[in-house]
């Protein structure tokens, strides 16, 4: 009992709390209660289930049954499994961590021996084991991430100039027996909560059929919206969505 109620320290690369998943924490998981009699607010981690990723934070919220109300009792398929009183709050783990995220940090860290400015296997072995990390690359360092892994698949690529590109980053070809393809990629390094919508999608496409390239590719540090995804749906292999999810498994992938 005693470790169970031991609070749980979060560390780069933890993953969210629910069994099987394999997502990286977002959120840091509180029960918070007020004890009105005593003016007391009660404010600890939720032990049962101490991280969330984003996706499981909305389902834990979306399926809860109960009042969210001091000295009340909330139903959640993942938080507060012992059944307290009060109900559950989240802090975003950059928040509550600021210094694991911080440039000083990573810099100082002797664990930490990559190098955030120098695409190389290593930081690409590194970004494999902790892809949280792809957020601190500067966007032009993401682009040639991106240009290196589509490389290491067989095509040659060109970074287009840092301006002025049209809607494209990397212009990549690939050559068989049966012919040539001409594909562009466009690359968006965003945070978290801030999704690529259809606008940006049909401009990239809109290229890709005026320049007539065979297909067109627009990869995100985020995720995209329903618009988005809707608008690719009837596109096959014209149009391709990768996001935070893709660029991870990529980096496990690649070989040089």
């Amino acid at each position: 009992m005693e470790e169970y109620y031991q609070w749980i320290k979060y560390e780069i690369g933890t993953k969210c709390s629910v069994e099987c998943c394999t997502n990286p924490a977002k959120f840091e998981v509180v029960l918070y209660d007020f004890y009105k009699s005593y003016n007391e607010t009660f404010y600890e981690q939720d032990y049962t289930c101490p991280f969330l990723c984003e996706e499981h934070l909305e389902m834990n919220e979306s399926q809860a049954v109960g009042e969210r109300i001091p000295r009340g009792h909330v139903d959640y398929p993942f938080t507060n499994k012992h059944g307290a009183q009060g109900y559950s709050k989240y802090n975003p783990i950059k928040d509550v961590y600021p210094k694991l995220f911080s440039s000083e940090y990573i810099e100082d860290n002797k664990e930490i021996q990559v190098d955030l400015n120098e695409i190389n296997d290593e930081l690409i072995a590194y970004l494999a084991k902790h892809p949280e990390y792809l957020s601190k690359l500067h966007h032009r360092k993401f682009e040639e991430l991106i240009a290196e892994i589509i490389r290491s698949k067989g095509f040659d690529v060109t970074l287009t100039p840092k301006t002025r590109d049209g809607g494209k980053d990397i212009i990549a070809l690939y050559k068989s027996p049966f012919g040539h393809q001409m594909f562009i990629v466009e690359c968006k390094k965003y945070g978290d909560d801030n999704k690529v919508g259809v606008e940006l999608v049909r401009g990239l496409y809109g290229v890709k059929v005026a320049e007539r390239y065979n297909q067109a590719i627009l990869v995100t540090t985020s995720t995209f919206t329903k618009g988005a995804k809707e608008f690719v749906k009837p596109l096959n292999f014209e149009l391709e969505l990768k996001d935070y999810n893709d660029i991870s498994n990529w980096c496990k992938e690649y070989k040089k």
